[in-house]
């Protein structure tokens, strides 16, 4: 019997834990340790922040899901790794023994790095920290003044820093005030659109006119040095790294990229970890002195792929992750069967950035260490795309395992016990009002009697047919999407997406889309 234990519940460890579980035998075991209860969806931590996206609609309870494959799911943080006796000890007390370990636990925002940081600026990294910086924002557009939206020395995964700035923009617009607030980005990189990939090419021009069209000020080649109450202190070098400008600028609001670090439990690991706490490995995803231990996601220690003045991390996609899973799944199981392993080297860079009603695709290939191709679209279609793998990828986790019914807690359960309520506290001569629909017209032609029937049934409620109509049937929409196997679901994705794409006004003939995060 084989018992592999992984470290982290999010987009990393869940997917390769099903993938495991899925491949090992009968009386293999897999148990899955999270320092939170719940899986939630990262790259769309902008749009929490924005009050775009509900914490409900990105985070979930991940243990029932983990169970009803057979994954053994325990919630507690991890207090120590001890490879050499190949045990992890939790912080609740308990003492896991494996044979294979995987490192998932994502990254920590090394927010020390600079002073004031931590005190004075919000973070998107977490959604708990995504919701904070909602509360700060809504303060906010009711005092509004300067936005700084930064990165430190270091930082890795930049995709989100122009995301969240455009954002941002398209927010301010809205609200009819954002001639009112000058927004600058800081970044250490050495242009715009260099996203830790290095090399010039189409995302170089394409950013700079996305952040000129947007008077968004951008200050490259940036070291943040001190972060007080109402001002940022920065100073910009030249190529060669030598101080060329000092800026102080003053903010009403701001958000931060930190450098990333290796959790408190996995930085403490004495032989796996770099020394900022990230796991070291080798070209097949594992240590090169544990090689019973492998790590994925944020939590690797990854070179950088550039040179460059000012450090700059290297960039990471739900793409790139899910490449690199299937390599740490491939290779255990290798192991395992005394095969050879799968070298990973990645080959492509694909992630989606929303900038507010469009978007940028990008695709990279190879990844490192240079670029042979570098592609760019922007359009209304990537955003919708980001909208799209989005929902794709949650309900991927959630997908009920092969076999196993839907639960009786059904999405309509849930519409008729609200109905009930509602028409319970309601005067029966008093019927609720529509809603204001924001989709196409569906034409749906019933036989009389479940026409009647539901006619019948929306007036005892005090509701409009039409109104109750519609959400009954989103409701058993999302009731037969549980009936669905995995394939299924990877079909109704691409219909999905061609159905959207088909319908946005602005098209882009022969524009490929391969996929991706962020």
């Amino acid at each position: 019997m084989t018992h592999v234990v992984i470290l982290g519940a999010g987009i990393a460890g869940v997917t390769a834990a099903y993938a495991l579980k899925s491949k090992l035998g009968p009386h293999d075991e897999v148990t899955v340790v999270s320092d939170k209860p719940y899986f939630h969806f990262v790259p769309s931590n902008p749009w929490v922040a924005m009050g775009w996206r509900e914490r409900a609609d990105i985070a979930f309870p991940i243990g029932p899901y983990l169970e009803a494959r057979g994954i053994k799911f325990i919630h507690s943080g991890v207090k120590r790794i001890q490879p050499d006796v190949i045990q992890v000890d939790l912080e609740n007390g308990d003492v896991l023994f494996y044979d294979y370990l995987l490192i998932a636990t994502g990254a920590t925002g090394m927010n020390d790095d600079i002073p004031g940081m931590a005190e004075h600026t919000q973070s998107v990294i977490h959604v708990d920290q995504a919701e904070k910086a909602l509360a700060a924002y809504r303060e906010f557009v009711r005092h509004p003044g300067p936005i700084v939206v930064g990165a430190a020395p270091g930082a890795s995964v930049l995709g989100p820093l122009y995301e969240y700035a455009f954002l941002i923009d398209a927010d301010l617009k809205r609200r009819n005030i954002r001639e009112r607030v000058p927004i600058t980005l800081v970044t250490p990189e050495p242009w715009p659109g260099h996203l830790g990939l290095g090399g010039e090419g189409a995302s170089r021009g394409a950013v700079t006119a996305a952040l000129v069209d947007t008077k968004i000020s951008v200050i490259c080649n940036a070291r943040t040095v001190r972060i007080d109450k109402d001002t940022i202190q920065v100073v910009e070098v030249d190529a060669s790294g030598n101080e060329k400008q000092t800026h102080t600028l003053p903010y009403a609001y701001s958000v931060y990229w930190p450098a990333f670090g290796g959790v408190p439990g996995v930085r403490s690991a004495a032989g796996l970890v770099n020394e900022r706490g990230l796991v070291v490995v080798d070209e097949y995803l594992r240590n090169p002195d544990y090689p019973n231990v492998f790590a994925l996601g944020a939590c690797v220690a990854q070179p950088p792929a550039d040179t460059t003045p000012v450090p700059v991390g290297a960039p990471d996609s739900v793409y790139s992750i899910s490449k690199a899973g299937e390599i740490v799944v491939q290779n255990i199981l290798a192991q395992i069967g005394d095969a050879p392993l799968t070298s990973h080297v990645p080959q492509r860079a694909k992630w989606l950035t929303d900038m507010g009603n469009t978007g940028a695709a990008y695709l990279s290939e190879p990844q490192v260490p240079l670029r042979d191709i570098n592609w760019m679209r922007q359009g209304r279609w990537v955003h919708q795309a980001k909208v799209d793998f989005e929902k794709y990828f949650v309900n991927k986790v959630r997908l009920q395992p092969a076999g196993q019914a839907p639960s009786a807690a059904s999405k309509i359960a849930s519409v008729m016990s609200q109905a009930l309520a509602q028409a319970g506290s309601a005067a029966p001569s008093s019927p609720a009002p529509v809603p204001p629909g924001s989709g196409k017209p569906l034409e749906i032609r019933l036989p009389q009697d479940p026409c009647v029937e539901l006619r019948a049934l929306a007036k005892s409620l005090g509701r409009e047919p039409d109104a109750l109509a519609a959400e009954l049937l989103a409701a058993a929409v999302s009731d037969a999407k549980s009936c669905l196997n995995e394939a299924a679901v990877e079909a109704m994705a691409l219909s999905r997406r061609e159905l959207l794409v088909e319908a946005l006004p602005e098209r882009q003939p022969g524009v490929e889309f391969h996929g991706g995060g962020t």
